[in-house]
């Protein structure tokens, strides 16, 4: 597995994408909730603001030209779905999608999470925990096809291929 691609991150206030950043660099230090647009290695994170609010959209679409892929957060029990279908066609990028997941695991929840990146256009999907622990009982992903689940298969997802 060789280093990360450029990344851009992208997720609604409370999606914690920056921890999920953190553990995919190793956790050496906690990353703020963004305030404005910053890298991270070849991570670069945005406000949740630029998802949420419609006038600020460009501004994610103007972060993405230096990018390789852009990633959707979605944090599992959002109130509200910050994306709307077919959002991945303006970033003409590659587009991953990551389900954050919280203690409480529903299939159902993440079923319908999964489904939900789906229509906004990612093509790959991972499931991660946003606890220090990854995630354990496999049981409720195994039953949704194209759906990997951890850290390291969202490692190897955003790698460099040599």
């Amino acid at each position: 597995m060789g280093a990360l691609r450029s990344t851009l991150w992208v997720g609604s206030t409370y999606s914690h994408v920056e921890t999920v950043v953190q553990r995919l660099l190793d956790g050496k230090r906690t990353l703020p909730r963004p305030m404005a647009v910053y890298r991270e290695g070849n991570c670069v994170l945005t406000p949740g603001e630029y998802i949420e609010n419609p006038w600020y959209f460009s501004a994610l679409l103007v972060s993405s030209y230096d990018v390789d892929t852009v990633v959707l957060g979605y944090r599992l029990g959002e109130p509200f779905n910050p994306y709307p279908p077919a959002t991945a066609g303006a970033f003409n990028r590659k587009v991953t999608g990551v389900v954050i997941t919280n203690d409480v695991l529903e299939t159902s929840q993440i079923g319908e999470s999964v489904c939900l990146l789906r229509l906004a256009g990612a093509n790959d999907i991972c499931v991660v925990a946003d606890t220090a622990q990854d995630i354990v009982d496999t049981n409720f992903i195994e039953d949704i096809p194209m759906v990997t689940y951890g850290y390291e298969a969202l490692k190897e997802m955003l790698s460099v291929k040599v």
